[in-house]
């Protein structure tokens, strides 16, 4: 990759606002995970956590709003790792970083965290940048 990547513009951090329980509970809805990790506290404690956490493909879906922001670029590979569940009603902060680039395709990192800074999860990212008929 072998573009200058000072040229690479990614929009700006995509915060979600506070992540409602009554949002985690659609997401378990339309997504069939009911796991009561998600959507119960007193159930979330007795796993040992804190309360409910978000769902993994719920930050990964934020991940995939935050890339859809770039132009002419097309997603064709994600990974996600989470590091820390993170609570129901947090605001995550997704932002990212080139890691490498040509004319064919951008390597990005990303990054879900708190707005205190606090780290849910590390995504990275493959798109395949699509020139228009305008740049061609």
């Amino acid at each position: 990759m072998n573009q200058d990547l000072a040229d690479i513009a990614l929009p700006p951090p995509l915060s979600t606002g506070a992540i409602e329980a009554a949002m985690v509970k659609a997401f378990a809805a339309a997504s069939g995970d009911l796991n009561p990790i998600h959507l119960s506290d007193d159930i979330a404690r007795r796993a040992g956590l804190d309360g409910a956490i978000l769902h993994g493909l719920f930050i990964t879906a934020r991940f995939e709003a935050y890339l859809e922001a770039i132009p002419e670029a097309r997603l064709r590979v994600l990974q996600t790792r989470f590091v820390r569940p993170a609570p129901v009603g947090v605001n995550l902060i997704v932002h990212g970083r080139v890691l490498g680039a040509n004319t064919g395709e951008l390597h990005l990192r990303l990054l879900a965290k708190s707005p205190a800074g606090t780290l849910f999860a590390v995504g990275e990212a493959r798109l395949d940048r699509v020139l228009s008929s305008s740049s061609a």
